[in-house]
């Protein structure tokens, strides 16, 4: 499993989404790594992590991953920062070490409390909510095509960043459903039900919500979950922005979350001081 680990000061940690790769996070990394330690893996089958054929892809095991990499690097005093797909990974980390993660980052993920959305017939049912409809229709389609329909935004992708995206999935001509993350999405309800029963270790973790509110993929109703879900959240919407803040606003990201990460710190020092 490959991972970026650069800077030196208080860790933060980036999971990534689908079907993208810690590639997503460069330019933020650039930025905090001056006065952070920035972390931020490839789940299998993503980036330039091994891709094995016979390895089963389904969240939990990209969670059990999560947690050995969390593990091997021993960190305390966490910023978890977490995107799509990553917010549930990320969050059974938290779930069961709450003592290690002290802030959440949240950038557009979607609800896993997903008992209510599963209004899909058949095989698609299990897929989750607007990502799983949009993938189901897009099985045939190949990679390339898949990446720029998700990151249509005001202008062109430079075709070289384009190619990183497309290539870190295998070969660009597969169809959509060959991939892993396509995959995976299937059969998670029974996960997503074990976190939600463990939700309230997470729920008074300082967090710090950054939305890009053209995302065609997550609907606003998930935003609106997300603030009630944290008693303690700060949410900063971005107007022009879709799905990948990441690379449609890396430095205004960057200052949001330092600023928070410092004001979080001065007022646990100030509740030990008392």
């Amino acid at each position: 499993m490959h991972y970026v680990d650069e800077g030196e000061g208080p860790p933060i940690v980036m999971v990534h989404g689908t079907p993208v790769w810690s590639f997503l996070y460069r330019n933020l990394i650039k930025i905090l790594r001056k006065k952070y330690r920035c972390i931020a893996m490839d789940m299998l089958g993503f980036g330039l992590s091994d891709k094995p054929k016979d390895w089963s892809y389904k969240p939990r095991a990209h969670a059990a991953n999560f947690e050995q990499l969390m593990e091997h690097l021993k960190l305390k005093d966490i910023t978890l920062l977490v995107h799509d797909f990553g917010a549930p990974i990320g969050f059974a980390y938290a779930i069961r070490h709450p003592e290690k993660v002290s802030k959440i980052v949240m950038l557009n993920s979607w609800t896993w409390s997903l008992s209510k959305h599963q209004t899909l017939s058949g095989t698609s049912k299990y897929l989750v909510g607007p990502l799983g409809k949009f993938l189901h229709s897009k099985l045939n389609v190949p990679t390339h095509t898949l990446i720029d329909e998700l990151f249509e935004g005001k202008e062109k992708m430079p075709e070289q960043i384009r190619q990183h995206y497309v290539n870190a999935l295998g070969s660009p001509n597969d169809n959509v459903s060959t991939l892993s993350f396509a995959r995976e999405l299937v059969g998670i309800t029974r996960w997503y039900e074990e976190l939600w029963k463990g939700r309230q270790k997470i729920q008074d973790i300082p967090t710090l919500i950054l939305w890009g509110e053209r995302d065609k993929l997550i609907q606003k109703g998930a935003l609106l979950s997300w603030k009630k879900f944290f008693h303690e959240s700060y949410v900063i919407p971005f107007e022009g922005c879709g799905h990948f803040l990441q690379e449609e606003s890396a430095e205004e990201i960057a200052n949001y979350v330092s600023n928070f990460v410092q004001e979080e710190s001065k007022k646990r020092e100030l509740v030990h001081h008392h």
